[in-house]
């Protein structure tokens, strides 16, 4: 037992280095046109915007200490780009690598609307519906879509339903998936799908009545975020 324990330490310990070296460097964003610059020395220190700070990775995410107050923000590392949310951050800031004290080119996937890109849309969002029956049985549903920073976008959709009384049982389950380009404006989002043809959704920015989370609402529809961030 004291053997595995140890194994599993040394495991999580690797795991945390290896994430403190993938982030190690200097990183170069905008926020809403302004450049925002990170950077981490790989030993717990760094700055922000040219301000020191301390800072500690945990899994998927990153505690940031500035001024004594310690904010945590979710993280991913995804086409050499660093992609963190969560914060102050309105959706998700997208980083790539610099040199120390550059800025990073404009035009490129940290823009706000590059390309009829809005980068506060980039994220994971779900519709989760459940409905139960009183005579017996019911039915699910999930439907998720991520927007990623460089366009592309993934879709996924489960559904099952059960019915059951008088001694009989059934039940059914279909999914369905698609991916392809994502384009929006300030009320309509587009999915150009790869298997040929465009969608455009009314779209429309709403916080959940109970928790307060970002949702996309799409043609009627509100998704919910997947990731920590602030309200709309």
């Amino acid at each position: 037992m004291h053997r595995l324990l140890i194994c599993l330490l040394l495991a999580c310990c690797t795991l945390l280095l290896r994430a403190e070296q993938v982030l190690t460097g200097s990183w170069g964003g905008e926020v809403a046109g302004q450049a925002v610059s990170l950077s981490l020395n790989g030993k717990g220190g760094g700055s922000l915007d040219g301000k020191p700070i301390r800072y500690q990775v945990m899994g998927g995410l990153l505690l940031i200490e500035e001024d004594g107050e310690v904010t945590p923000y979710q993280f991913r590392l995804q086409g050499g780009q660093l992609l963190i949310a969560g914060g102050d951050i309105p959706g998700v800031l997208s980083m790539i690598r610099v040199k120390p004290g550059q800025k990073p080119p404009r035009g490129n996937a940290t823009q706000a609307q590059a390309g009829g890109l809005r980068q506060e849309l980039v994220g994971s969002w779900c519709l989760v519906r459940n409905f139960s029956a009183s005579g017996g049985g019911g039915s699910q549903s999930s439907t998720c879509f991520e927007l990623r920073p460089d366009g592309s976008y993934s879709y996924s959709s489960e559904r099952s339903m059960d019915a059951y009384g008088g001694g009989m049982w059934g039940g059914t389950s279909s999914s369905s998936s698609d991916s392809g380009r994502w384009t929006a404006t300030g009320n309509s989002l587009t999915a150009h799908s790869h298997k040929g043809g465009s969608t455009t959704y009314p779209l429309e920015k709403r916080n959940h009545p109970r928790n307060n989370d970002p949702m996309l609402c799409l043609d009627g529809d509100c998704y919910v975020t997947q990731w920590q961030r602030a309200s709309w």
